[in-house]
């Protein structure tokens, strides 16, 4: 099940895990044109993949998610949640509810998906994988990202608590990525408006990420015989190591 397919990263992971052979539902909730672009690679993949709209960051409609991809999926599996929000807004003049809805995307949301995800898992006595995305945010204090990167901790620090919880007998793998300046998804943006070509200049990073390298790290973390549970992979090519470095 990946939820936030039909972005960036969610396209790329959808390809690698089509390549795999794996059957996939995939939840999204944005424009025709997005879906239809990802319809058409996997297509070409002849991949066996279903497509549901829905909101995720809805409570009753994750919940409806979840119950409607144990009843049709062949062998339920793996929950690779990507649904977030850049909450781009000016720090210094954000209230409180501009907080109140970043964490709803950012952690609240994931978490709770994660969650009921797990719970149907140990009902069902099927050993599982979950994989939530949070941020290079999340991890370094990056000035002027309080509206974004406090979620996005909050997230890393849910996600081992769920893990610890889910971590016995049948074994639920919790983890979660956290990427830097990839050429997808909300960094996306970002790039084009030059906000990070200093980095790349000054030789901070060697380059952009890559969302296929990301799609990559999913399947790595989605492997049956992984022994890991309750980690966080930075996947910035360095950047929050060598940000000190930036003149």
């Amino acid at each position: 099940m990946v939820a936030g397919a039909t972005g960036g990263l969610g396209q790329a992971i959808a390809v690698k895990l089509a390549e795999l052979g794996c059957s996939m539902m995939l939840v999204h909730h944005d424009n025709t044109e997005r879906s239809e672009k990802l319809r058409a690679k996997l297509k070409e993949r002849s991949a066996d993949a279903w497509f549901y709209s829905c909101d995720f960051s809805s409570g009753d409609d994750i919940n409806d998610a979840i119950e409607i991809f144990f009843d049709q999926a062949k062998s339920p599996y793996a929950l690779i949640n990507l649904i977030g929000d850049p909450a781009r807004v000016d720090w210094q003049k954000a209230q409180i509810n501009h907080m109140q809805e970043s964490f709803l995307k950012n952690a609240s949301a994931p978490l709770h998906s994660a969650k009921a995800f797990a719970i149907k898992l140990q009902e069902k006595k099927i050993a599982g994988a979950i994989v939530l995305f949070s941020s290079m945010q999340g991890i370094y204090p990056f000035e002027g990202s309080l509206y974004y990167g406090t979620p996005k901790a909050a997230l890393v620090h849910g996600a081992k608590i769920l893990a610890k919880d889910f971590g016995g007998g049948p074994f639920i793998r919790i983890n979660v990525i956290a990427p830097g300046v990839n050429q997808a998804g909300m960094a996306e943006e970002s790039i084009q408006k030059g906000k990070y070509q200093k980095l790349v200049d000054q030789k901070i990073i060697p380059r952009y990420g890559d969302a296929e390298n990301i799609g990559k790290l999913v399947a790595f973390l989605l492997d049956p015989d992984l022994y890991m549970t309750g980690q966080t992979l930075l996947f910035d090519g360095g950047l929050t190591l060598r940000r000190d470095l930036l003149r």
